[in-house]
This record gives structure tokens, C-alpha cells and sequence, in this order.
């Protein structure tokens, strides 16, 4: 296999150190399978995930306090309610006065990071993948909504400021955390793009939403960690801003909304890509053979930098995608991560 372990190779691989092989990890959203699937379909695929190498171990910091009904909505500690993984409520959306009374969680709570040192026993060799999910921008439309939240940025910066920085001191407090337990990465989220560009405005960005991000970006690297991002769509806008204060993997690189010939020309060998197999089309309804040809390709553009690839889908695999075509996704990882 490889004289790497796992967690050397995925440091390869960001710092284009050579890794042995290319580490990979296809997402798969296994409740739903279990869900919509048969049993038989389900334990082939957990099978399959199960087989193929475990290069790093993503550690996610536990809610305080959560209320749920039986099969309905749950309410996050944040104060917003779920349906089925959607945001239907929002706590602050009816008026800005709402924020002084609004209980924020502390990211210091005791309970927070109680089970981590468990998850990592046993995990010694594995790259530490700490996570700051729903960094900045989606965690203020979740508590104001997004149709609000577009119009405060111009109408309200005021308030706009104000909660922005109340999360970023919530996420900076993880950060501490995260760090203090010694994670070699900190995958932080926020989707950016559409299918067809920026949701926002990249001026906008920029001016509200950088400054923030270089600062989370900065503590992480003072702190002798990788800076992860997590941003779905076409967001060829920002990624030369993104380099620009650190960032060293993006993902989940989304190929029908950005080119990935074109990532590879303009950003390969500054920027450890992860993802890019297709999940809205080659993966649910393409043959193996294109499934196959596809990850090749990826391998191709962005691994060729002695490093710089991190196997992966574009999103998450559906439970729509046939069962042989799901075993294609990680014959074709095991095939052309190998040994390049």
C-alpha cells in the first residue's frame, strides 16, 4: 500500500510534499440510503465505505441543547427550527430587536467537546479534521433568514456588523478549542456560489465577509493547522481571495458550475482541491466507464503538482444513484489514486 500513513499522506497532499498515494473519501448520505433503499443495497454501499482507506477522522462539536418532536421540526441551540434539514424559522427575522434578548451559545460549554478525546483513541495515524460548520454567512441567514439578510447588508450594515461579529467571536471561541486539542485542519462552510456565479455581490464580499475569514484563517495557521473550506457552486470569483489570505483545501469543487480544466490552469499548485466528481449527473445516471473517466481526469488536472488532489464527489451521492454506480465511484478512487 504505502510507507505513509494516513495522516502523512493527506499532509502531502495539501503541502505538495509527494503523498504515496492520493487520500479520497466519496460522501455518501447514508441515512437517507437506508431510508429510501433496500437493506441489501444499503449494506453493499456501507460495505464499500467501510473497505476504502479511512485517511482522516472529522471531528464535529456536539449542540448544548437541542429540542426535537418525534417526527417534526427540531429547534437548534441557535434558536432555529428544522424540518428534514431545512431552515423553516428564523429566530431573529421578525425585527433586529430580537438580538440583545437572543440567548447566543458559548462556544466554551463544557459539553462541547466532551467525546472528542474518544473519537480520536485509536485514531493516532489519521489526520484530525476539526469542523467550524456554517461559519459566517449561512449561520446569519439562519437567525435573520436570507431574503433579510441580502437587504441588511446595504440597509442595515449597522445590525448587519454587529451579528456578524457575534458569530465570528462564537467561531473564533471553537477555533481556541479545536486547537487546544490539536487538529491538523479546520474545515470551515459557507456556500457561496449558484450554478451560474456569486450570490452575492464579490465587491460586497470582500468588503463584509473577507476580513473575517482572513482572521478565522490566520488563528488556524498560527495555530499549525490547514485552513478547509466547504463552498458549493460556481465561486471562481473569490478563489484568487481565497489564496490570497490562506486557504490551502477548497471543496467540494462543483464541475458543472466551474471548470475544472480552467481550476487547474489558473489555481493548481497553489490550492489542494478535494471533490469534483460530478453527483448531479455523471455519478446518478452515467455509465461506470464515464464515472471512471471522469475521476482520471480530476487525478490528471489537479494531482499532477506532486500533491494538490483530494479525492472526492462534487456533493453529497444520493440514494438515486444505481448501486453499480456507486461501487464505480470507489473502484475508480482505488484505481487512479493509487500510486500515481
Amino acid at each position: 500500500r504505502s510507507a505513509m500513513n494516513s495522516r502523512e499522506l493527506v499532509k502531502a497532499a495539501i503541502e505538495f510534499q509527494g503523498p504515496d498515494r492520493i487520500p479520497y473519501s466519496p460522501w455518501i448520505d447514508m441515512p437517507r440510503f437506508r431510508r429510501d433503499r433496500s437493506a441489501e443495497d444499503a449494506e453493499i454501499v456501507e460495505q464499500l465505505m467501510t473497505e476504502a482507506p479511512q485517511d482522516w477522522i472529522e471531528l464535529w462539536p456536539a449542540p448544548i441543547k437541542e429540542w426535537r418532536s418525534v417526527d417534526g421540526p427540531r429547534v437548534d441551540e441557535w434558536g432555529v427550527t428544522w424540518n428534514d434539514n431545512y431552515a423553516v424559522a428564523h429566530p431573529l427575522e421578525d425585527g433586529w430587536e430580537l438580538m440583545d434578548e437572543h440567548p447566543f451559545p458559548d462556544p466554551h460549554s463544557s459539553g462541547r467537546f466532551a467525546h472528542i478525546q474518544a473519537e480520536l483513541e485509536g485514531n493516532e495515524d489519521k489526520y484530525r479534521l476539526g469542523t467550524v460548520w456554517c461559519t459566517l454567512f449561512e449561520r446569519m441567514w439562519m437567525l435573520r433568514s436570507m431574503g433579510n439578510l441580502l437587504r441588511d447588508q446595504y440597509r442595515n450594515r449597522d445590525q448587519f456588523v454587529r451579528l456578524r461579529d457575534r458569530i465570528l467571536r462564537f467561531d473564533m471561541g471553537v477555533l481556541e478549542e479545536w486547537l487546544r486539542i490539536g487538529v491538523d485542519g479546520v474545515f470551515f462552510s459557507d456556500d457561496w456560489g449558484t450554478q451560474d456565479g456569486l450570490l452575492i455581490n464579490p465587491t460586497v464580499w470582500r468588503e463584509l465577509y473577507k476580513p473575517c475569514y482572513e482572521k478565522l484563517f490566520g488563528m488556524v495557521h498560527e495555530g499549525g493547522a490547514h485552513v478547509w473550506l466547504h463552498s458549493c457552486g460556481d465561486i471562481m470569483e473569490i478563489i484568487p481571495d481565497l489564496i490570497d489570505i490562506g486557504l490551502d483545501v477548497l471543496n467540494p469543487i462543483q464541475s458543472r458550475a466551474m471548470d475544472v480544466d480552467e481550476l487547474g490552469r489558473r489555481f493548481g499548485g497553489e490550492l489542494c482541491f478535494f471533490g469534483g466528481l460530478d453527483v448531479q449527473m455523471t455519478v446518478p445516471h452515467g455509465r461506470p466507464e464515464d464515472i471512471d473517466r471522469e475521476v482520471q481526469h480530476l487525478v490528471q488536472v489537479f494531482g499532477r503538482y506532486n500533491g494538490g488532489y483530494i479525492g472526492g464527489t462534487s456533493h453529497t451521492i444520493l440514494p438515486d444513484a444505481p448501486v453499480e454506480n456507486i461501487k464505480a465511484v470507489f473502484e475508480a478512487f482505488e484505481r487512479h489514486c493509487g500510486r500515481p
